[in-house]
């Protein structure tokens, strides 16, 4: 079990880019974003006033995929239940900060910037095609 724990934790340590679902009228959402790690825990950096912060405020269940490549079908990826809160932590922000950020925000002290710190609930890795699923409890 600890292999297991170790190499879906080297998927998510990669501060990469994965697919977060929330939910808004009853229906799953899905978006590209940016991840940052702290053992089970992932944080991701947006904007307060997107549409994904009023679905989290509605409901706090989200979904993340991390570890997929393009063209890549037989490597590892995880599949990540969890629960959001909310922070604007400029510590948690100066570790989640990444190129693609000073794109779309002034500075990392632009006031709309917030963190969203997913809580894992359950973590399944995913194997090559065809294998089996292992869930970690977290």
């Amino acid at each position: 079990m600890e292999e297991v724990k170790e190499r879906a934790l080297k998927i998510m340590d990669k501060k990469d880019v994965g697919v977060l679902a929330t939910i808004a009228d009853n229906k799953p959402v899905a978006r590209y974003m940016s991840f940052y790690s702290e053992g089970f825990n992932l944080y991701t950096i947006t904007d307060k006033r997107t549409e994904k912060v009023e679905d989290i405020q509605n409901n706090p269940h989200v979904f993340v995929l991390l570890g997929h490549e393009e063209g890549m079908f037989d490597k590892d990826y995880v599949e990540i239940e969890g629960t959001v809160s909310t922070s604007t932590d400029q510590e948690i922000i100066d570790k989640a900060w990444n190129k693609y950020m000073d794109k779309h925000y002034s500075s990392k002290d632009d006031p709309n910037i917030l963190v969203l710190k997913i809580e894992a609930s359950k973590v399944n890795l995913k194997n090559r095609t065809g294998s089996e699923i292992q869930e970690i409890i977290v």
